[in-house]
């Protein structure tokens, strides 16, 4: 699996889906068992999560990309798990792996959209991807030629939305549901 966000916040478990298709979700203002029910509704049962969080407090999920065994590929639309007062941060460490796409990274509060992150062109800002973190990536100075962009850009989305360190050791896996998958 690549660990394509590797900067001490994010890290992920060889052997949790055998590739990286996976997505990993901080939530707060929503419940533990709302994210699994809302998921499960979508054919996206998570196979790995945090604790449930403190009010206030970001809780995290993980849960594949696409569910192959039942020929679903559609993507979720997020803004449908987040009511009034939540917000998620979303990570998609592969887009598609038929084009080699590079991360994507969604941040949504109250059901909508507030910024979209394209590791490909993180500071692009247009009608199509709202980023209301557009500003805070150009003036951080990022070089994306560099070798470690997307771990830096990773980091600097993580300090901006106070996104608590990821201890991959405190969550709890549920290795039969990632061999179903595949």
């Amino acid at each position: 699996m690549t660990s394509w966000i590797d900067c001490g916040v994010i890290t992920w478990i060889d052997g949790w889906s055998g590739d990286d298709e996976t997505v990993l979700v901080y939530f707060r203002g929503t419940s533990l068992a709302a994210m699994t029910a809302g998921l499960s509704a979508r054919h996206r049962p998570p196979f790995a999560h945090g604790d449930d969080a403190a009010p206030g407090d970001w809780g995290v999920i993980v849960h594949h990309m696409f569910n192959p065994s039942q020929g679903d590929f559609d993507q979720i639309d997020y803004r449908e798990l987040c009511p009034p007062g939540a917000e998620l941060v979303v990570f998609v460490p592969n887009p598609c792996l038929a084009k080699a796409h590079r991360p994507k990274a969604y941040h949504y509060r109250d059901g909508r959209t507030s910024s979209c992150i394209d590791y490909e062109a993180p500071d692009y800002a247009g009608e199509y991807w709202p980023n209301e973190m557009a500003p805070v990536i150009t003036a951080a100075g990022l070089d994306h030629r560099d070798g470690s962009h997307e771990e830096q850009l990773t980091q600097l989305i993580c300090d901006h939305l106070g996104l608590p360190a990821l201890d991959p050791g405190a969550l709890t896996v549920d290795r039969d549901l990632v061999a179903s998958y595949f």
